[in-house]
């Protein structure tokens, strides 16, 4: 497998206080990776330095190899690697197919609109009766897969993944691990920051976990959490 995005001794400092703090991490093509880690243990600004929202104190980020460390966010967002954020990620006032129409006419994306539009709804699973429906009036699950296909829209290779499950019932939360195992399986790279761990770690080829901003273990779902490092930083000493 090709690695797609790695990073190098990544670290960020606010005020002397390390957010971030010597972080190495890779993620190859057509894998879902998990993030997780207790509160304020980095991930979020992991997020925010891989996708170039803040500059490293020190580190480098590479994509596809390529030093990408001083590359503008929406750069690196056309290269491929994108990510989606807690909040909402559209337009209220708008309906659906809008919230998708207009930053394909302002890509000037020289496919067949309506075709992508319809693709990516499908890939996410959101539901076609909602394309003209404001985007106000959809439920809190429909939203979240509305932003995760406005973040697909322009066929990222690398997808960053920030809590897709939060604020979810159960059936909206299936539908997220829906689209996440089709995004796999079209070749896509998902990196997922969840707190869910009933529903992120089945969906996971590989865990990484983060504590005080370092990566303090690395492994396959199925055992990562029984690890004595990783039941420390959850639970503290026993």
């Amino acid at each position: 497998m090709t690695v797609l995005l790695q990073t190098s001794g990544l670290s960020k400092h606010f005020a002397g206080v390390a957010a971030l703090d010597d972080m190495d991490f890779e993620a190859k093509d057509g894998e879902i990776v998990g993030l997780i880690g207790p509160n304020g243990s980095g991930k979020s600004t992991f997020f925010n330095v891989v996708t170039g929202f803040l500059r490293p104190s020190r580190g480098k980020v590479f994509w596809k190899g390529d030093d990408v460390t001083r590359v503008a966010a929406h750069r690196r967002a056309r290269r491929g690697l994108v990510r989606t954020f807690q909040e909402r990620m559209c337009f209220d006032d708008l309906t659906v197919r809008e919230n998708f129409t207009y930053p394909l006419i302002q890509a000037k994306w020289r496919g067949d609109t309506d075709q992508r539009i319809h693709e990516i709804m499908r890939w996410v699973g959101l539901p076609a009766r909602t394309l003209d429906q404001r985007a106000a009036d959809l439920s809190w699950g429909q939203i979240r897969l509305l932003g995760m296909a406005i973040a697909l829209l322009f066929k990222p290779e690398v997808v960053l993944f920030d809590e897709p499950f939060a604020g979810l019932n159960r059936i909206a939360a299936e539908d997220v691990c829906a689209a996440l195992i089709r995004l796999r399986d079209e070749g896509i790279t998902a990196v997922v920051v969840e707190h869910e761990m009933q529903l992120l770690l089945p969906l996971c080829d590989r865990v990484v976990v983060m504590a005080r901003g370092q990566k303090i273990a690395e492994g396959a779902s199925d055992e990562i959490l029984s690890r004595d490092e990783v039941r420390l930083a959850y639970f503290g000493a026993a």
